[in-house]
Parts: structure tokens; sequence; C-alpha cells
């Protein structure tokens, strides 16, 4: 199978990236591994998205996108792309089930957690720790630790907090995220430990949990935080595993071409946003309709 434009992952910048090319009666494949709305589905609340005054809850902002490809006739294509190259002028896509081949692509992949890595043992805490929230949404009465400072970290425990006791653990002597958020944070009872170096989790038999060691900017023994859960916030990283080496290389050449593009948090660094990623997916769709898209 053969399509003029593959749009990789349905969050913002995939869906708007879709809606636009068919406004402009372009051909594409719409592809994604699994929930549409990519991290919409785990914000508590996006307040800075244009034209929804008082925000509204990512799951919800996330709904609204589908009904949006739906009422355009836009059916998205579950499956996961595992493989991506780039040779005689056409990309080849390998899913779990099929290769297909296209003009041009659209990365919309997104992002992946960074992995925790030491003092952390993932196998020992197998059923414990997590990179995402969404397996926590339906926890109750538990106390769950939230590694790290930042926006992320505290959308989180904004997440939890109505039904969980939730700790954060800061390494440094502040919190980087915002200055509303750590406030509402604190007013719903979120209990901030700065300065915590984590050195051991030590996992207790049964039901119990697990016991988190640490020490503070001075090296001194900061006692122990009795959990059940402990959750991960401590940055991302462009969800590019799945491309060949030499596509991995050449994508700047490729991007100056407009044979590829980049869209949404997958080439935003740390500035992941709804707002930006659509506006990202918009701008790709535009430049192929600018460009011409057929295969060639």
């Amino acid at each position: 199978m053969t399509v003029p434009i593959a749009i990789i992952g349905a969050g913002p910048a995939g869906i708007t990236a879709a809606v636009q090319l068919r406004r402009s009666g372009i051909e594409f494949l719409l592809l994604e591994k699994s929930r549409a709305g990519g991290l919409l589905n785990e914000a508590n609340c996006v307040e800075n998205f244009p034209g929804v005054p008082g925000g509204v809850a990512g799951r919800l902002l996330a709904t609204r996108l589908k009904r949006q490809l739906a009422a355009a006739g836009i059916q998205i294509k579950k499956a996961r792309v595992t493989h991506l190259a780039y040779d005689d002028r056409r990309f080849t896509l390998c899913t779990e089930r099929e290769t297909l081949t296209a003009a041009r692509v659209i990365l919309a992949c997104g992002t992946v957690p960074l992995p925790p890595g030491p003092p952390l043992d993932t196998e020992n805490l197998r059923g414990r720790l997590f990179a995402g929230v969404l397996p926590l949404l339906k926890a109750r009465g538990e106390t769950i630790a939230i590694i790290g400072g930042g926006d992320a970290a505290c959308d989180y425990a904004l997440s939890l907090v109505g039904n969980n006791e939730v700790h954060i653990l800061v390494r440094s002597r502040r919190p980087r995220a915002l200055p509303l958020l750590v406030d509402r944070c604190r007013r719903l009872g979120v209990v901030w430990h700065e300065n915590f170096r984590l050195t051991r989790a030590e996992v207790l038999a049964g039901e119990a949990g697990m016991v988190l060691h640490a020490r503070d900017a001075h090296g001194e023994d900061t006692g122990g935080i009795l959990c059940q859960r402990l959750l991960t916030a401590i940055g991302r990283e462009p969800a590019l595993g799945f491309l060949a080496p030499e596509l991995r290389a050449a994508l700047p050449e490729l991007a100056a071409r407009k044979a590829v593009f980049l869209a949404g948090d997958v080439g935003n660094g740390g500035f992941r946003q709804a707002a930006i990623a659509a506006a990202g997916g918009l701008r790709a769709a535009m430049e192929i309709h600018e460009g011409g898209s057929r295969c060639t």
C-alpha cells in the first residue's frame, strides 16, 4: 500500500495535520498505536488552549479532537510503527502487520518518559513503579509518591490528590514548576519534599508497599517515606526509536527538503503544550499543500 502522506501519531499535532490535509483535498493515512489525543489523556487540566476559557480536562479535550476527526470523516488506523526507513525517494513504514510506503511523513509521534535509572530497580518495583498517571487514576486511599519538580509532576499530583495521599519528591531546593501549579498542589494537600535525594527504594512484604530512603543536600538521612506507588515525572525524550539509523542521520536534510516533518512534542524539546503541538501539525499540512503532495 502506498500513500502520499503518512501521519504517525494522533495527538494534537497529528489530528490537526489530518484535519487540514482533508480540508486541502490531500490523501493521507493517520496511524496511532494507542489512544488518540496523546498526552492529553494524562493531563489534569489544559488552561492555555485557545477557545477554552477556564481550562478543560485533558481527556475531554482529547475527546473533542476525536469528534473533530469523525466530523471530517477521518479514520485512525490502529497500528504501531515498528520501523521507518527512507530509500529511493520513498519512506517504508513497517507495522506489526504490514509494510506501507509513503512519499512524505509527518512525525507526530510525541515523546516517551525517560527511564528512571539507579537507585530504582524497575524489575524489583514491577507493579509499583509507573511512568504515567493513567494506570493510577482509579487508585483510592493509597499513598503515592511522585519524583520530579516540574509541571508534569504537579499535574499528576492534581489528578491523584482528591482520592489519595500524594507526595512530590524534588531533588533541588525548590520545584521548577509554574508557581500557580505549586500553590494549587499545596492548597489541595500535596506534601512537598525538597532537597530529597533518593538513595534506596525498600520493597516491603505483601501489600505494605515500599519505603523510600533519601538524603538531603548535606548528605543527612531524611528518614523514610512509606508509599504504595511511585510515579516518575523526570522528563521525556522524542519517541523516535523506530527510525532506521540512516533515516535518523538524514532527518535534518529531509526536513529541509519538506519530505519529513517533525510536528508537535517530538520536535519541540521542552515546549510540550497542546496549542504548540496543534500549530506544528497545522503548519506541516499547510507546507505540504503549498509544495504539492503527489507521490513522485
